[in-house]
Parts: structure tokens; sequence; C-alpha cells
């Protein structure tokens, strides 16, 4: 009976052993990862640190490098003061992110359009090298291998790609 438990214990510390680590979240990823501090302090200044824990997603990563370049700046998306850059940062950073897992060799060689947690679609052009996220003049190209995390994947990219919305103004109806 006794040689039945140690047999059983060991066992079962085998199987634990033998058990993959699961990776962090996206947000604890990025967080990790030094290329990304800038991203994860607006990230935490603008309250989103949720839209990286929840969900299966794909998030195109602007580097600190990319955000030391991004025109501008970006100390107004750092501070989370004031209610209208708040909302511009969470904007953005929500355009950066789209639903499901999507990894540089699913996307290659192919024009793909996805929906953002900004809810608007973005077009992802698989066919240049490297890929591109976004709006040709103001999106970003993938900069660096693609990162698992537990829920997605982290695609760092060079720009922090912004929405461009159509061109057409609505009419406005002729007064009467």
């Amino acid at each position: 009976m006794k040689r039945t438990g140690v047999f059983l214990a060991a066992l079962a510390m085998s199987a634990l052993g033998a058990a993959p680590a699961f990776a962090a979240n996206v947000y604890e990823t990025l967080k990790s990862n030094p290329q990304f501090s800038t991203l994860t302090k607006i990230i935490e200044a603008n309250d989103l640190k949720f839209r990286y824990t929840e969900g299966s997603i794909t998030v195109f990563a602007p580097t600190d490098e990319a955000l030391a370049n991004q025109p501008g700046g970006v100390d107004d998306m750092l501070s989370g003061d004031n209610p209208s850059n708040k909302e511009n940062a969470r904007a953005l950073l929500l355009y950066s992110i789209v639903s499901g897992r999507m990894t540089p060799a699913q996307l290659d060689g192919k024009v793909t359009e996805a929906t953002t947690l900004q809810r608007g679609k973005v077009k992802i052009d698989g066919t240049q090298t490297p890929i591109h996220y976004g709006h040709s003049q103001f999106g970003a190209n993938v900069s660096g291998d693609a990162i698992e995390a537990s829920n997605g994947v982290i695609i760092p990219v060079d720009a922090l790609p912004i929405p461009v919305f159509d061109k057409e103004t609505p009419k406005v109806p002729a007064a009467q």
C-alpha cells in the first residue's frame, strides 16, 4: 500500500514537471519586454491594461524606438490627465489591436482586413515586405519577430498606426 502511494506521488510529480508552462498574457509579456516600456506606460496611464489581458488578440505594438520617433511625441499620451488626450490615446491604442491570433506567417502573401478593438476595419498588407499594418501613409511596418502570449500575439511595428477615416464629408440638408 505504501509503495502504491509513493508511486502515485512520483507519477503526479513527473506529470506536473512535464506540463508546459503557460506564457504570460499580452500585457504582462509587453511589460516584461524592455522594447515596449513606453507602450506599457501609455497603456497604464490610459487605464487600458484590461484590453491586453482578455480575449484572443493580436497587438501591432510600437516599440520604444518607434514611439521616440513619433512626430509630435507621445508626452500627451503618457499623462492621462486631460480627458481629450486620454480619449485620443485610447483610440490609437485600440486601433493597434485586432481580434484573434494572427502571426506574420498567416498574413504573409495576402491582404487581410481585420476588425480593431476600436471597432473599425484595418488593412494588413502581407504582400509587402515588411508586412504593413493600416493606412499606406499613417500605418506601420512589422519590425521584429512575433512574440506569443497566453491570450494572443504581439507583433512589433516601427510606428504608431493612426486610423484614417473616409475623406468624404456627409452632406448637410439644405435649410428650408
